[in-house]
């Protein structure tokens, strides 16, 4: 049993489409932690690290996924480099003697959400498209916002086989090795 630990219920139906398009694992092979929030992902005394320590006779590893969020955020941890090395100490402190990997969600400036890595795959005419309408309209258009208006009705119209997703497969092939 492999567990994937993420923010909310946005990242969770991202990744299970992207599992079921992408690799042939059952979904009794694996399950999400919906931690509500990036934040809570990093308290040690979350619940659901409770039950993953109650479990891991059944789990084999852990995958925990957040968004880098951007620098000028206001949480307290925001930023690729900033989270990346949060991660890494929180993993060593959590000490569950298994394999624990993280994915970060981000754009190609390492910034960002779920909805910017969605977003960084598309096409140059796309972005320009989207980078021209943000610049001429009033108020600053987050990534969320783009992607909720524009994109998410297509029911995630991106192309799986683009570079930017690669590193999420080789986590993930790794993830499911015994799967597979």
């Amino acid at each position: 049993m492999v567990t994937i630990v993420v923010e909310g219920k946005t990242d969770r139906e991202f990744l299970q489409d992207f599992i079921s398009k992408t690799f042939d694992v059952a979904k009794e092979k694996y399950n999400f932690k919906i931690f509500d929030g990036k934040d809570n992902i990093f308290k040690l005394s979350h619940k659901y690290y409770e039950e993953i320590e109650k479990e891991l006779d059944t789990i084999d590893k852990v995958l925990i996924v957040v968004d880098a969020d951007d620098p000028k955020d206001e949480c307290p941890i925001r930023g690729y480099e900033e989270t990346e090395q949060k991660l890494k100490k929180h993993i060593e402190d959590l000490d569950f003697n298994i394999p624990i990997d993280y994915f970060i969600f981000s754009d190609e400036e390492k910034r960002g959400y779920l909805e910017s890595f969605l977003l960084s795959v598309l096409d140059e005419e796309q972005k320009k498209c989207i980078k021209d309408f943000k610049s001429c309209f009033k108020y600053e258009l987050s990534d969320k916002w783009v992607y909720n208006s524009f994109y998410k009705h297509n029911e995630y119209p991106f192309d799986f086989t683009h570079p930017n997703f690669t590193e999420l497969k080789t986590k993930l092939q790794n993830l499911f090795k015994e799967e597979i």
